[in-house]
Parts: structure tokens; C-alpha cells; sequence
């Protein structure tokens, strides 16, 4: 396994998070259940609220307003 920077694991967990989000979303119309899929997307944005207190997260891509965008 390739060692990444901690700055690489970041950019990689921001992609990562905001793609499951978005997958989340288009899933959570037909799944039974929503508690489960609520309990994922609360993770997912708690997740990316806590990188968004990096430095450098507005630098790359996480300059947007998460519970606005994915409201839990």
C-alpha cells in the first residue's frame, strides 16, 4: 500500500465523503431504511465539517456550505 501525505489523505476522504453523499442521496429515495441511510449521512457530514476546519480545505474543493448542500 502506497504511503500518502496528510495532505493526500484529506483530498482523498473530501472526494471520497462527497461522492458517498452524493450516491447516499440518489439511493435514500427507494431504500426502506431511512434511519439507516440518515445515520450514514449524519457520519458523512460530520465527517467533512471536521476536514472543513483544515487550512487548507478551501484550497482544495471544501469551500461550500455541507448542511446546506446535505442537510441532516
Amino acid at each position: 500500500m502506497k504511503k500518502l501525505s496528510g495532505q493526500e489523505v484529506l483530498e482523498h476522504l473530501i472526494d471520497l465523503l462527497s461522492y458517498y453523499l452524493k450516491d447516499l442521496s440518489n439511493l435514500s429515495r427507494g431504500i426502506d431504511n431511512k434511519n439507516f441511510t440518515d445515520g450514514l449521512k449524519t457520519a458523512y457530514v460530520e465527517c467533512l465539517e471536521i476536514i472543513q476546519m483544515w487550512e487548507g480545505a478551501k484550497e482544495h474543493g471544501l469551500d461550500w456550505n455541507i448542511e446546506e448542500k446535505f442537510p441532516v
